[in-house]
């Protein structure tokens, strides 16, 4: 069966900057489910929205591989190196495997001290200050001082990592400086890394750095490259996941109040609840594959070389596979969200994501708190993440809890 081709322009942010994309995803998802997008300085590419499309995709890494790039935009963030995330196997596995086994779920709990602590800080603050702006006072605050401790990197400097971040991932015109704002972002990042990296060759600690730069790969110690591709990536992705993720829920929950309530009331909702939200909230919207062959989808041929856009967040809302997918249901069981990704190139950093999740709601709860959002939030201008640049809330003490 044949389907309509929309004229929609997914490089066009006005939607994602109003927050009514899921809109639009889902006039795609349910009419173009394999969407043609024209680039006016690019090949062009095909969006795939539907959940089982997007599976189809994400778990062929054969046909559809990481290696020209995950960016939707023909380059690749971090510039002229290769990350763990853009590179193929049987290297991918390789690369992966020298950080993936510090951050699994076990080993995170050897930082729970770390996060806990970091949880208290922000939600000691921010209860004195009663209003605040959420997004510098604690959702960005956060992930970036529990990461940076995870890397090795000194607390006075973690305000760093979130700026190279805000100044690499998007073309927001608030980071945007000059035209060159990207490289001088990636300059000075890979130049602090270098640094530290030589400090953990002499002195090695119980950090990530230390564990890269005495890793080998293939026999040899990882070359410059790598490890700069590798900071990179685990800056970035440990950033942009945890700080959207909460300034969603706490949207989410202020828009579906009785679930709040719910979870209140019932603690043992909490870990599916954190699932609930990386389901409806997809702080990585979307990632970009490379069609190796031709693969007829829809009626329509993807032809090898074509740029494939994967669409986690129109997945997540598929009917198909979701009840009830533009509402918040904490309860909700079998819930098999890309919210992190899937496949060999799955978030490497999820059960840091979901720690922190974890930590914060649970304080949250256990100080009787409610954060209300004072009005709408200040998006980052993106299409790639679902990212907040700002939110005005107001912290409140719940009577009774």
């Amino acid at each position: 069966m044949t389907v309509e081709q929309r004229s929609t322009d997914l490089m066009d942010l006005t939607p994602f900057i109003d927050g009514v994309e899921n809109a639009v995803l889902a006039e795609l998802r349910e009419h173009d489910p394999l969407h043609w997008n024209d680039e006016s300085d690019g090949p062009g590419f095909w969006s795939v929205t539907r959940y089982a499309d997007v599976m189809r995709v994400v778990t062929d890494p054969v046909t559809f591989v990481n290696g020209e790039g995950t960016q939707i935009l023909s380059r690749k963030v971090e510039g002229g190196t290769s990350t763990v995330h853009n590179t193929d196997p049987p290297r991918h596995g390789k690369l992966r495997r020298l950080a993936a086994p510090h951050l699994r779920a076990v080993r995170i709990k050897e930082w729970q001290e770390v996060i806990d602590r970091s949880v208290t800080a922000v939600l000691d603050d921010i209860e004195v200050r009663g209003e605040v702006e959420f997004v510098h006072s604690a959702s960005a605050l956060l992930p970036i001082q529990a990461l940076g401790q995870v890397l090795g990197v000194p607390l006075e400097d973690c305000g760093l990592l979130l700026d190279w971040t805000n100044r690499v991932v998007s073309d927001d015109p608030e980071y945007m400086r000059g035209p060159d704002e990207k490289e001088r972002a990636r300059t000075e990042m890979f130049g602090y890394f270098r640094e530290l990296s030589e400090q953990r060759r002499r002195e090695p600690r119980n950090d990530i750095v230390s564990k890269l730069v005495h890793a080998e790969l293939d026999g040899e110690p990882l070359p410059w490259d790598d490890l700069a591709a590798y900071y990179f990536v685990l800056v970035g992705a440990g950033n942009e996941t945890t700080r959207n993720l909460l300034t969603g829920t706490v949207l989410a929950f202020d828009e579906f109040p009785d679930q709040w309530d719910k979870l209140a009331e019932d603690r043992t909702l909490l870990k599916p609840a954190i699932e609930e939200m990386l389901r409806y909230i997809t702080p990585i919207r979307a990632m970009r594959r490379t069609a190796t062959a031709d693969v007829d989808m829809h009626g329509r041929t993807i032809r090898a070389g074509d740029k494939v856009v994967c669409w986690f967040q129109a997945a997540n809302r598929d009917p198909a596979v979701f009840a009830e997918p533009d509402a918040v249901r904490i309860d909700r069981e079998d819930n098999e969200h890309l919210g992190f990704g899937w496949g060999i190139h799955a978030c490497m950093g999820s059960h840091l994501a979901r720690a922190e999740a974890n930590a914060f709601l649970t304080q949250v709860l256990d100080r009787g708190l409610r954060i209300r959002p004072l009005g709408e939030p200040d998006r980052l201008h993106t299409n790639q993440f679902h990212a907040f640049k700002r939110l005005h809330v107001r912290v409140e003490k719940e009577a009774g809890r």
